[in-house]
């Protein structure tokens, strides 16, 4: 199980630590992805994750969208505000054989894409904001959009750490300066953008999250002021799929049931197939059937 830990620096910096690893080991065991897809897969589950923590309702919901126009295509992880996601990648087996540094995802996502963020609270609309990517990385990209879209100024960085075939270590940190920020806590900030670099080297070797926040921070007084358990988690059920089904139309419905008499659908999070029956797919068109003539 993962862990997101939110705290302050000062009076107005906020920060969540995140250790992601479970949720990265499963999102490749369910999608069965390369090592680059796993790497892109795992920052944007963290990232989704960690801003599902800034969500203040329980019945608020997060979607983060990163669209590539090279090998990754799409990628899609959704939160709520306990920081359980659940998320998959369009091209799992997406690779850059010549490439030094296997972390950087960038060339494989390609700088023309978009990030957008989805924020539902249960309004007639959701809120969406977009922005273009200007590195690939993801973790760059969530900060160019804070910082622009919403005038937040904001640092991230996230790491995804694999030997051979497995995830090792799925990691993320998120900061962000509140309207109050002082000019000390302003400076404090600005400097710990620098002191991210070695961030990842040195939880690697195993340093605890309390001593990494007080050196990235230091000349503040830092405090936690949460910790949440969080997993990969998909919330899929027969009756949802059902609902999806529903929306292909009479026509297809019919379609299917006279051409194999059953369907197989698979979530597109899990890979948790349910079966559809004629007796299913009969009902189905009757639900149609019955919503036509309201």
């Amino acid at each position: 199980m993962g862990k997101i830990y939110s705290g302050m620096a000062g009076e107005a910096i906020r920060f969540f630590v995140a250790d992601t690893t479970s949720i990265a080991k499963k999102a490749k065991a369910i999608h069965k992805t390369s090592e680059v897809s796993t790497i892109a897969l795992a920052k944007t589950l963290t990232a989704a994750s960690i801003l599902g923590r800034t969500l203040k309702n329980k019945q608020d919901y997060l979607t983060l969208k990163i669209t590539g126009n090279l090998q990754i295509k799409s990628i899609l992880a959704t939160a709520g505000p306990d920081g359980n996601v659940k998320g998959y990648i369009s091209d799992a087996d997406a690779e850059l054989p010549f490439q030094k540094d296997s972390s950087r995802i960038g060339k494989a996502i390609g700088l023309g894409g978009q990030i957008s963020l989805i924020r539902d609270f249960g309004l007639k609309e959701p809120y969406i904001g977009m922005s273009h990517m200007i590195s690939g990385e993801i973790d760059d990209d969530i900060a160019f959009y804070y910082k622009n879209s919403e005038q937040q100024p904001t640092w991230m960085k996230m790491i995804c750490d694999l030997q051979g075939d497995q995830v090792t270590l799925s990691a993320g940190i998120f900061v962000q300066t509140l309207p109050n920020v002082s000019p000390q806590e302003k400076e404090i900030f600005l400097k710990s953008k620098d002191k991210l670099g070695n961030w990842t080297e040195k939880l690697k070797k195993g340093q605890s999250v309390e001593n990494l926040v007080t050196e990235i921070f230091e000349g503040l007084q830092t405090r936690f002021t949460g910790e949440q358990s969080v997993e990969f988690i998909c919330d899929c059920s027969k009756e949802r799929t059902s609902r999806a089904l529903l929306t292909v139309g009479k026509d297809e419905l019919e379609d299917i049931l006279k051409m194999d008499g059953q369907a197989e659908i698979k979530c597109q999070f899990c890979k948790s197939a349910y079966m559809f029956n004629e007796d299913d797919l009969k009902a189905l068109i009757g639900l149609v059937d019955e919503k036509n003539h309201h």
